[in-house]
Protein backbone atom coordinates (compact mmCIF):
# COMPACT_ATOMS: atom_id res chain seq x y z
CA UNK A 1 0.00 0.00 0.00
CA UNK A 2 1.71 3.32 -1.02
CA UNK A 3 1.06 6.33 0.89
CA UNK A 4 -0.76 9.32 -0.15
CA UNK A 5 0.59 12.88 -0.92
CA UNK A 6 -0.36 15.68 1.33
CA UNK A 7 -1.13 18.82 -1.15
CA UNK A 8 -1.17 21.53 1.41
CA UNK A 9 2.25 20.20 2.32
CA UNK A 10 3.09 20.67 -1.49
CA UNK A 11 1.43 23.57 -1.86
CA UNK A 12 3.63 24.57 1.26
CA UNK A 13 6.97 23.58 -0.36
CA UNK A 14 6.13 25.79 -3.89
CA UNK A 15 5.19 28.77 -1.58
CA UNK A 16 8.46 28.92 -0.03
CA UNK A 17 10.78 27.44 -2.18
CA UNK A 18 9.22 27.82 -6.15
CA UNK A 19 9.10 24.20 -7.74
CA UNK A 20 9.72 22.24 -5.46
CA UNK A 21 5.90 21.17 -4.46
CA UNK A 22 6.37 19.52 -7.94
CA UNK A 23 9.47 17.54 -7.08
CA UNK A 24 8.02 16.60 -4.12
CA UNK A 25 5.25 15.05 -5.97
CA UNK A 26 7.64 13.54 -8.59
CA UNK A 27 7.96 15.77 -11.43
CA UNK A 28 11.32 17.23 -11.29
CA UNK A 29 11.65 18.69 -14.58
CA UNK A 30 8.34 20.35 -13.92
CA UNK A 31 9.87 21.39 -10.64
CA UNK A 32 12.85 23.00 -12.38
CA UNK A 33 11.04 24.70 -15.22
CA UNK A 34 9.05 26.61 -12.38
CA UNK A 35 11.97 27.81 -10.71
CA UNK A 36 13.60 28.72 -13.71
CA UNK A 37 10.69 30.24 -14.80
CA UNK A 38 10.21 32.07 -11.73
CA UNK A 39 14.08 33.01 -11.63
CA UNK A 40 13.53 34.71 -15.05
CA UNK A 41 9.88 36.30 -14.79
CA UNK A 42 11.21 38.13 -11.26
CA UNK A 43 14.29 39.22 -13.07
CA UNK A 44 12.72 40.82 -16.31
CA UNK A 45 9.48 42.30 -14.57
CA UNK A 46 7.89 41.41 -11.28
CA UNK A 47 4.42 40.20 -12.19
CA UNK A 48 5.45 37.62 -14.62
CA UNK A 49 6.98 35.78 -11.69
CA UNK A 50 4.66 36.00 -9.31
CA UNK A 51 2.27 34.68 -11.81
CA UNK A 52 4.37 31.46 -12.60
CA UNK A 53 4.73 31.56 -8.63
CA UNK A 54 1.54 31.52 -7.94
CA UNK A 55 0.80 28.89 -10.56
CA UNK A 56 3.74 26.45 -9.03
CA UNK A 57 1.74 26.23 -5.91
CA UNK A 58 -1.90 25.75 -7.62
CA UNK A 59 -0.01 23.48 -9.96
CA UNK A 60 1.65 21.29 -6.50
CA UNK A 61 -1.53 21.00 -4.68
CA UNK A 62 -3.56 20.31 -7.75
CA UNK A 63 -1.49 17.23 -8.74
CA UNK A 64 -1.12 16.00 -5.21
CA UNK A 65 -4.66 15.54 -5.29
CA UNK A 66 -5.08 14.06 -8.51
CA UNK A 67 -2.52 11.51 -7.42
CA UNK A 68 -4.24 10.60 -4.48
CA UNK A 69 -7.46 9.88 -6.52
CA UNK A 70 -5.94 8.40 -9.28
CA UNK A 71 -6.16 10.44 -12.01
CA UNK A 72 -2.48 10.97 -12.77
CA UNK A 73 -0.01 8.57 -11.92
CA UNK A 74 1.34 8.13 -8.29
CA UNK A 75 4.93 8.82 -7.77
CA UNK A 76 7.15 8.15 -5.17
CA UNK A 77 9.40 10.91 -3.36
CA UNK A 78 12.58 10.93 -3.77
CA UNK A 79 14.71 12.68 -1.32
CA UNK A 80 17.90 12.91 -3.03
CA UNK A 81 16.36 14.49 -5.36
CA UNK A 82 14.73 16.95 -3.03
CA UNK A 83 18.22 17.80 -2.01
CA UNK A 84 19.80 18.05 -5.29
CA UNK A 85 16.66 20.66 -5.98
CA UNK A 86 17.68 22.80 -3.08
CA UNK A 87 21.41 22.92 -4.07
CA UNK A 88 19.85 23.73 -7.36
CA UNK A 89 17.65 26.45 -6.04
CA UNK A 90 20.31 27.58 -3.46
CA UNK A 91 22.74 28.14 -6.72
CA UNK A 92 20.23 29.84 -8.53
CA UNK A 93 18.97 32.38 -5.96
CA UNK A 94 22.11 33.66 -5.47
CA UNK A 95 23.00 33.32 -9.18
CA UNK A 96 19.63 35.74 -9.02
CA UNK A 97 20.94 38.41 -6.57
CA UNK A 98 24.24 38.43 -8.85
CA UNK A 99 22.21 39.18 -11.83
CA UNK A 100 19.98 41.59 -10.28
CA UNK A 101 22.68 43.41 -8.17
CA UNK A 102 24.84 43.62 -11.65
CA UNK A 103 21.64 45.36 -13.29
CA UNK A 104 21.12 47.90 -10.55
CA UNK A 105 24.70 48.60 -10.76
CA UNK A 106 24.33 48.71 -14.39
CA UNK A 107 21.26 51.59 -13.86
CA UNK A 108 23.34 53.49 -11.37
CA UNK A 109 26.50 54.04 -12.79
CA UNK A 110 24.64 54.90 -16.24
CA UNK A 111 22.06 57.39 -13.99
CA UNK A 112 25.20 59.52 -12.78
Amino acid sequence: MREEKNPTFAAGLSLLFPGLGQVYNGETGKGLLVLFLVLAGLLVMLIPGVVVWLFGIYDAWATARRMNAGSVPFREVRWTTIVLFMVVWTVGMFAFLALAALAAFAAFTVAI
